[in-house]
């Protein structure tokens, strides 16, 4: 008598064969998908940052800074009430906010903030403008207003 428990090498090819075509299938759909991806999974940090700044001025009462280095992709938000306070760089006694750069690909663009901004104890920025993010393809921009609040475009 014969056990029929199993597969057959040929079923087992059968099924190898299947999943190739549907990761040929799906395969360029992801990697046209993960730019975008990254794009906005950039956008929601640094606006998430600006956001986090400017609830933390109002919780310390102090202020915060959001510094953006648009050469090296990279911003930093601080507690700028150390030894020399509001003097818009983070020294070894001050507290560090946030800090990130940005994926491979992505670039941070200034369009109208001057590479800081400076949240003051009630949780206003000094200056209002854009942050633009591009991944050569797309761009989003995060609008800074004079109440505090960002929107992702």
């Amino acid at each position: 008598m014969r056990n029929n428990s199993g597969m057959t090498i040929f079923e087992l090819m059968v099924v190898i064969g299947i999943l190739a075509i549907l990761a040929g299938i799906a395969i360029p759909g992801f990697i046209g998908w993960l730019p975008s991806y990254r794009l906005s999974s950039a956008a929601d940090d640094v606006q998430s940052t600006l956001q986090n700044a400017k609830l933390r001025a109002i919780r310390e009462n102090a202020i915060v800074r959001v510094n953006f280095d648009f050469g090296n992709d990279t911003y930093v938000a601080f507690i700028d009430n150390g030894a020399n306070a509001d003097n818009g760089t983070q020294e070894a006694d001050e507290v560090m906010v946030k800090s990130g750069q940005m994926p491979a690909g992505i670039d941070l663009q200034d369009s109208g903030l001057g590479g800081a901004v400076r949240f003051t104890r009630r949780g206003f920025p000094d200056v209002s403008g854009d942050i633009i993010i591009d991944n050569g393809t797309r761009t989003q921009t995060i609008n800074l207003t004079l109440g505090g609040s960002s929107s992702i475009q």
